[in-house]
């Protein structure tokens, strides 16, 4: 006969950590959108502008970080560090981001902006093992899930908010993918 355990009280602490967590969440995002638009146009009040002028600015941002995506999944398939499985989902998830690169140039294109292209060079620091390449995916991943958070609160155009409502839940599912092959909890 099995010993039965005593009652812990887990919810408490657990909720508490889960509001700490959002809160952070929150702030974080909000510092990363505002810090992405001031990098990419030297403004901060898009980030509020709910105008069209706004749109472009988020849609510049969001294409930057597009651009990025697509080439940290390059590098990650170019280090022949990745095993089959692993390779396979990088090149579906770049596949996404090209998607989404090009959808956000055509919309640019749309109103008349000439899309900015890649860098010639990021910074995507040591790669040497599998799990580094996991770690940068994931973290462009979590970036962008922040960033199109909250920046799609601030969209005025429905078009653009629609294609950004579906960018949004690729981030998403590519960074649940991710943390569950590093082990981290989706919570």
């Amino acid at each position: 006969m099995m010993a039965e355990k005593p009652e812990v009280n887990l919810v408490e602490p657990v909720l508490e950590e889960k509001n700490v967590r959002r809160e952070w969440l929150r702030l974080a995002s909000t510092a990363s959108a505002g810090a992405i638009l001031f990098l990419l146009t030297g403004k901060t009040k898009q980030l509020h502008a709910q105008s069209k002028e706004g749109d472009l600015g988020i849609m510049s941002a969001a294409l930057y970080l597009e651009n990025e995506a697509v080439a940290a999944y390059q590098a990650g398939a170019e280090s022949k560090l990745l095993s089959p499985g692993v390779l396979a989902a990088a090149v579906a998830f770049q596949s996404d981001h090209k998607y989404h690169r090009d959808g956000l140039s055509g919309v640019l294109k749309s109103f008349g902006v000439e899309p900015k292209g890649p860098e010639k060079k990021y910074n995507f620091g040591s790669l040497h093992s599998e799990n580094d390449i996991l770690r940068l995916a994931r973290d462009r991943e979590n970036g962008a899930v922040l960033a199109y958070g909250t920046l799609a609160s601030n969209i005025l155009t429905k078009a653009v908010l629609n294609f950004g409502a579906n960018v949004l839940v690729d981030e998403v599912r590519h960074r649940t993918i991710l943390n569950a092959a590093l082990g981290i909890p989706n919570y």
